[in-house]
């Protein structure tokens, strides 16, 4: 049986957004754990990160309560994890005949939790344990699908969305330093830099396997390289780019989907980009500028995935579009930012009957 277009699509869609309110929510857990409580500079660095800084400005006062409000509950912010639940709910309602029930029943009891959430929830004495609770409600939806998905092509257009997502994350993460520094007027204590990059291992969830295999503690290189380029721990780069890899080449030779052929051939240009950067001597000076081409390099093969499978025509689908990309964006060029502009408003696609 083929699977229709608006169903990968939606399948691709339903896992980046669960991975997404994920990370998001485990930054935010982090940032308000370890972080300072400074009502600008604390927490400013977040709407850096996202270039998000005009936009939040025409509505909120820069505080930390303001900012954790714009990213956790706000509706109408795109980059949200309340906006990305919704999303990742709006996708599975499309796909409730294709899912497993489990899935589904999951899924729209976490996002009326979500829904519920209440401003006491995201108080600053109250946000850790409300955003690991969204958090472990986003990996438990993402291992019931990873344990009930029928192993057919719409498995491996989740597997797909999911590994996306977290490349974006993980670079955005390792660029937390350079946003720091745009909105932090005060010289950093190189002292500090220690437990910063602590708290950036704790936040990819790579603290203790980190500690173990690198004698020498953390510091900007060997995070850096690690979250980069180790083979076996599934949120680093190297490993997320292997794994879209392979699933395209399951596409392409199981289920002998030719069009997944131009999609290899970007995720090839990812892979040698990887490995020349592995071999840079000067890999912490050069961090940011390989993140934006990471950042550039996703967009374009989110695009030609989207061009390869996915439903063209989505009415009604361009504004969200474009406000989703802005919400994304790390301050790139015009052009790097266009290539990121096709993020859809899943459930407004149209619903055709093409097939991928």
């Amino acid at each position: 049986m083929r699977l229709l277009s608006r169903n990968a699509e939606a399948l691709f869609w339903l896992a980046r957004y669960l991975e997404r309110g994920a990370s998001l929510a485990r930054v935010i857990e982090m940032q308000s754990s370890f972080g300072a409580h400074d009502q600008e500079q604390g927490w400013s660095w977040l709407l850096a990160l996202h270039s998000d800084e005009e936009r939040f400005k025409e509505r909120f006062e820069v505080s930390s309560r303001n900012i954790a409000t714009f990213y956790v509950t706000d509706l109408s912010n795109p980059g949200s994890v309340r906006s990305s639940i919704h999303w990742a709910r709006e996708n599975a309602r499309a796909l409730r005949p294709f899912i497993p029930i489990e899935m589904w029943v999951q899924l729209n009891a976490f996002h009326g939790s979500v829904e519920a959430l209440a401003a006491d929830d995201i108080s600053l004495s109250q946000l850790p344990r409300t955003c690991a609770v969204i958090r472990a409600g986003c990996l438990a939806q993402i291992g019931i699908a990873e344990g009930t998905l029928f192993r057919d092509e719409g498995y491996q257009f989740f597997k797909l969305g999911l590994l996306v997502e977290r490349a974006d994350q993980t670079s955005r993460l390792l660029d937390v330093k350079y946003a720091h520094a745009m909105t932090n007027s005060k010289t950093r204590d190189l002292s500090d830099d220690f437990v910063f990059w602590s708290t950036i291992l704790r936040t990819a969830a790579a603290y203790q396997v980190f500690h173990r295999l690198e004698a020498k503690g953390a510091d900007l290189e060997r995070v850096s390289r690690f979250l980069i380029f180790n083979p076996s721990h599934p949120r680093s780069l190297g490993f997320c780019v292997r794994e879209i890899s392979e699933s395209l080449h399951t596409l392409r030779h199981s289920f002998r989907l030719s069009r997944a052929n131009k999609c290899l051939e970007e995720c090839e240009v990812m892979m040698e980009g990887l490995h020349d950067m592995g071999r840079n001597t000067e890999l912490a000076a050069h961090l940011h500028e390989f993140n934006n081409w990471v950042q550039t390099s996703l967009g374009t093969l989110t695009d030609t995935l989207s061009s390869a499978f996915f439903t063209r025509s989505r009415p009604g689908a361009l504004e969200a579009e474009a406000a989703q990309s802005q919400s994304q964006s790390q301050g790139q060029t015009q052009t790097q930012t266009q290539s990121q502009s096709s993020v859809p408003a899943p459930g407004l696609q149209k619903q055709d009957q093409n097939q991928s």
